[in-house]
C-alpha cells in the first residue's frame, strides 16, 4: 500500500507542472512551470488560526479570514504555476473563509454562505466542478449546496459535512471512499449511502472516510487493506458501504485519517488509533496492524487534537505541548532526528505554544499561540513555507504570515 500512494504521489507531482488548462491570466516574471518565483506582498498578511497540510503545500487560515498558501508548483491557489516557498493569498480568498482542507494536490476552503470551492489537481474530479480540468486558483462546487459547515481531502478526493448532518463526497472512488456502490472518479459531489444523519465530525484519509454522529458513533469507508476502518476486519479487497468501527472505549469528539490508518479523540481527550502501523503510526510501541482502536502510550486523557498524516501521527496536549510519532524517514516528528518512533516523542522548540497542529505526507505545520506558523520536515517544494527548500528537522517559522 505505501508503495502504492508513494506511486500515486509521484504521478500527481510529475503532472502538476502541467495543469491545463490555465484558468487564470495572472502573469508573474519568472518560471511558471517549476521554478521557485518570489511571493508577492500582497499586504494580506495576517495572524494564523488554522493550519492545513497537503502532500506538497500547505495553506493557512487568517484570523482575518482570508487564506494564505505555499509549497509546490501550481498548488497554492495563486494563479500561478509557482512553486512558493513562503506563503501567498490565495485568489478570491482575502476574506469570509470558514474552514479549509488541503488533500494530496489539491485544496477546498468552506466560505460564508456555506458554499464551498476548490483549487489544484482535478486529474480525478476532486474539484468537484464536473470536470477533469485542473485549476490555478479556486473553482465553485456547485453540487455541494449552501449549507456546507466544513470540508475534509483525501489524496484525490473531497467531502463535505452538511449543516443537516449528512455527507457528501467527490473525486476518486477506486477503494469506495466515496461512500457509493460503484468505482470510478466522480466530478461531482454524491452522497454517502447508509450513514446516520446525525453526523457532526468528517475526516478524509488517503483512500478512506470517516465521520462521527452527535452521539459519538464512528463510521468508515473505503480502503480498509490495513484495517483503517476500524470494524475489526482487514480486507485488501474494498468493498462498498459505511462500517461502523467497534471497540472504542467511549464517545468519538473528533477524526483524523492518514494513509492507511485513523485516530480518533473521545470522551474527554483520550485518543485511540487502529489500521497500518508498521513504522509505528499508531503510538503503541509496537509495529502490529490493529483493526480495532488501540492507544498511544504515554498520553494523558485529556488531548486537545489527533492529526494523521501519511504513516505518523501528531497531537496537541493540555497544555499546548505537541507530540508525534510513527514514520520520520524526513523529520516530519520534529523532534530533531530522522528515527522512526513508536510511540509519542516531543516536538522540539514548540515550548506549550501551540493551538493547532496539521499533518501531511512528509511534513508537519503548528500554528502558535501568537499566529505564526511553524512547520517540519520535507521541504522539496517548500511546504514548509520558510523561504528554502531544506528539509528540516525541527520546527521553522513559515514566512509571508505575520501581523497586517
Amino acid at each position: 500500500m505505501k508503495r502504492r500512494f508513494g506511486l500515486l504521489v509521484l504521478l500527481l507531482a510529475s503532472t502538476s507542472a502541467c495543469l491545463d488548462p490555465i484558468r487564470s491570466t495572472t502573469a508573474e516574471d519568472c518560471d511558471e512551470d517549476g521554478a521557485s518565483c518570489p511571493a508577492p506582498d500582497s499586504g494580506q498578511r495576517g495572524l494564523a488560526r488554522k493550519v492545513s497540510v497537503g502532500s506538497q503545500h500547505a495553506c493557512a487560515l487568517l484570523e482575518t479570514g482570508g487564506v494564505r498558501c505555499w509549497g509546490g508548483v501550481g498548488l497554492v491557489g495563486d494563479g500561478t504555476r509557482a512553486l512558493r516557498a513562503s506563503a501567498v493569498d490565495v485568489r478570491g480568498l482575502g476574506s469570509g473563509v470558514l474552514a479549509i482542507a488541503a488533500g494530496g494536490q489539491h485544496t477546498c476552503a468552506v466560505v460564508e454562505g456555506g458554499t464551498v470551492r476548490c483549487w489544484g489537481d482535478n486529474s480525478l474530479g476532486q474539484l468537484g466542478n464536473g470536470n477533469t480540468m485542473a485549476s490555478l486558483e479556486p473553482v465553485d462546487v456547485p453540487g455541494a449546496g449552501t449549507n456546507v459547515v466544513t470540508v475534509t481531502s483525501g489524496l484525490a478526493h473531497s467531502c463535505s459535512l452538511h449543516a443537516g448532518g449528512q455527507v457528501m463526497c467527490w473525486g476518486a472512488n477506486d477503494f469506495f471512499q466515496l461512500g457509493g456502490e460503484f468505482t470510478g472518479k466522480t466530478p461531482r459531489p454524491v452522497p454517502v449511502l447508509g450513514l446516520p444523519a446525525n453526523l457532526t465530525v468528517l475526516a478524509a484519509g488517503a483512500n478512506h472516510t470517516c465521520a462521527a454522529t452527535t452521539d459519538g458513533e464512528a463510521w468508515c469507508w473505503g480502503a480498509n487493506a490495513h484495517g483503517e476502518l476500524g470494524n475489526g476486519l482487514a480486507s485488501p479487497t474494498p468493498e462498498p458501504g459505511a462500517v461502523r468501527v467497534r471497540g472504542l472505549s467511549g464517545p468519538v469528539r473528533a477524526l483524523t485519517a492518514g494513509l492507511g490508518h485513523t485516530c480518533a479523540r473521545v470522551g474527554v481527550g483520550d485518543l485511540e488509533c487502529w489500521g497500518r502501523n508498521v513504522s509505528g503510526a499508531l503510538g503503541d510501541d509496537t509495529a502490529l496492524d490493529s483493526a480495532t482502536p488501540v492507544r498511544p502510550v504515554g498520553l494523558p486523557s485529556t488531548m486537545r487534537q489527533v492529526r494523521a498524516g501519511n504513516e505518523f501521527t501528531c497531537a496537541l496536549g493540555p497544555e499546548g505541548g505537541a507530540r508525534c510519532w510513527g514514520l520520520n524517514g524526513d523529520g516530519q516528528l520534529g523532534d530533531g532526528t530522522r528515527i522512526h518512533r513508536a510511540a509519542p516523542v516531543d516536538v522540539t522548540a514548540l515550548g506549550n505554544e501551540v493551538v493547532d497542529l496539521s499533518a501531511g505526507v512528509t511534513s508537519t505545520c503548528a500554528v502558535m499561540r501568537d499566529g505564526q506558523v511553524r512547520c517540519w520536515g520535507g521541504n522539496a517544494t517548500g511546504q514548509l513555507g520558510d523561504g528554502t527548500q531544506s528539509d528540516r528537522v525541527a520546527p521553522a517559522v513559515v514566512q509571508g504570515l505575520g501581523a497586517p
